[in-house]
């Protein structure tokens, strides 16, 4: 009796750490697709799997130790545990409230619990109500059974009402933030399928025909973090730091399932094509309009820092923009149903973007075109050496035009090594 839980253990809500919630929540996605698959059970296989990862990474809870099944018995918790999240989310998201439970004829105690529930025993034989599931309808009192007087002597019954408020849709569905993405895509730890589900289940509380586009954002996030670093903490070049974070949100992406959509796009195709959108966006320079004469000094050195933030965010932008021509992330195949149109090549739009920044009459924009370039030339045909050759001549007019020092030192950098690229380029394809 005493290592029977029915006897010695309430049935409250287990509780459990913040590294244990971030796990579980991390595959409710996963969960709630099987859910609405056509594989029976495979939904239930899918959670006691999660729960056989949990036991490997935590070990048993405390309260289970010692306890005759305890390792079954916590698999089926932790499948009840996805099964009524899954289910308060999609009631929230539908408008709907869960059936209530019919509660028999009861004296209730006047004291409440510390945790405000309150039960109230009774000897007589009680009828017993069938508990209906998040999916089920409520079932009618006639239709529950009766217990045998004899199995339910000596019996007692106890009536809970709890006063924990119900978490909302966004907090059921992982809680996942900008801030824990970007922090995702920087934690080395998370593997890619992992960081795929977080992903997924941020896109699931929040539906839009774009839904990828606060990804993107993060993963924007976690690379000016690490380009903000300060240099002594580095051990690897610029264009390795994009990469690597880039290659994380490429791998991710190929667990994505048919039923994720961004812009028409389907599936692993959804990430790049993301990405895609938002470098175009990101190419087009737009400076701020200068403050009228009557503003303040405060407002004008906001502005100031505004304009600087910018221009910084337009070159880190180009930087990822080289990484991901170079990774191939840009490319789609010809005529791909997912896309609905002829796609050009890669190098297309990164081709216009090169060839008309050095035109432009702001800095910042010859900055970004040369880092773009230098990608461009590093992927580039042989054929086309002489034409490179000549936009290299053109850039490197610009270079001397550039008077911000930090920009002209990085521009330095790239156009040495834009040339060296561009000389090996007739010997063997840069790699």
């Amino acid at each position: 009796m005493e290592n029977d839980l029915r006897v010695s253990k309430p049935r409250l809500p287990k509780a459990y750490t913040d590294e244990q919630l971030v796990f579980l929540r991390s595959h409710i996605s996963g969960f709630e697709t099987r859910t609405r698959g056509h594989v029976r059970g495979d939904a239930k296989k899918f959670a006691l799997e999660r729960a056989n990862d949990f036991l490997a990474r935590f070990g048993l809870p405390e309260e289970l130790q010692g306890i005759e099944d305890a390792e079954p018995r916590f698999r089926e918790q932790i499948y009840n545990w996805y099964k009524n999240t899954v289910g308060r989310a999609r009631r929230k998201l539908e408008g709907r409230t869960r059936p209530k439970k019919i509660s028999c004829e009861s004296t209730p105690s006047n004291a409440a619990g510390e945790n405000g529930l309150t039960w109230g025993p009774t000897v007589a034989t009680p009828p017993t109500v069938q508990y209906t599931t998040p999916n089920e309808t409520t079932q009618n009192a006639d239709s529950s059974s009766q217990i045998p007087p004899a199995q339910a002597a000596g019996q007692m019954q106890f009536s809970f009402q709890s006063s924990v408020p119900v978490p909302s849709s966004s907090t059921i569905a992982l809680n996942v933030t900008p801030a824990a993405l970007r922090d995702a895509f920087l934690t080395h730890g998370i593997d890619a399928a992992t960081l795929s589900s977080l992903i997924q289940s941020y896109v699931l509380s929040h539906p839009s025909p774009t839904p990828l586009d606060t990804i993107i954002s993060s993963l924007f996030e976690a690379i000016s973090s690490l380009l903000s670093a300060p240099s002594s903490s580095r051990n690897v070049s610029f264009t390795d730091l994009i990469s690597n974070i880039l290659r994380r949100f490429l791998d991710a992406c190929s667990y994505f399932p048919s039923s994720l959509l961004h812009a028409g796009v389907s599936g692993p195709l959804a990430g790049p094509r993301a990405l895609q959108m938002a470098l175009r966006k990101s190419s087009v320079w737009s400076p701020l309009s200068s403050s009228s004469g009557h503003a303040s000094l405060a407002d004008e050195m906001e502005r100031i820092a505004a304009d600087r933030q910018r221009r910084k965010d337009h070159v880190q932008w180009a930087q990822i923009h080289a990484a991901a021509l170079e990774l191939g992330m840009l490319s789609f195949p010809p005529n791909n149903p997912e896309i609905g149109y002829a796609v050009p090549t890669s190098q297309t739009f990164s081709e216009m973007m090169a060839r008309d920044a050095v035109w432009e009459a702001d800095e910042v924009e010859w900055v970004a075109g040369i880092i773009v370039f230098r990608a461009l030339i590093r992927t580039g045909s042989a054929n086309r050496k002489a034409e490179y050759e000549q936009l290299l001549a053109t850039y490197e007019r610009r270079w001397k035009e550039i008077k911000d020092e930090t920009r002209q030192a990085l521009v330095t950098e790239v156009l040495l090594g834009a040339r060296d690229d561009l000389a090996r380029l007739g010997e063997t394809h840069v790699s």
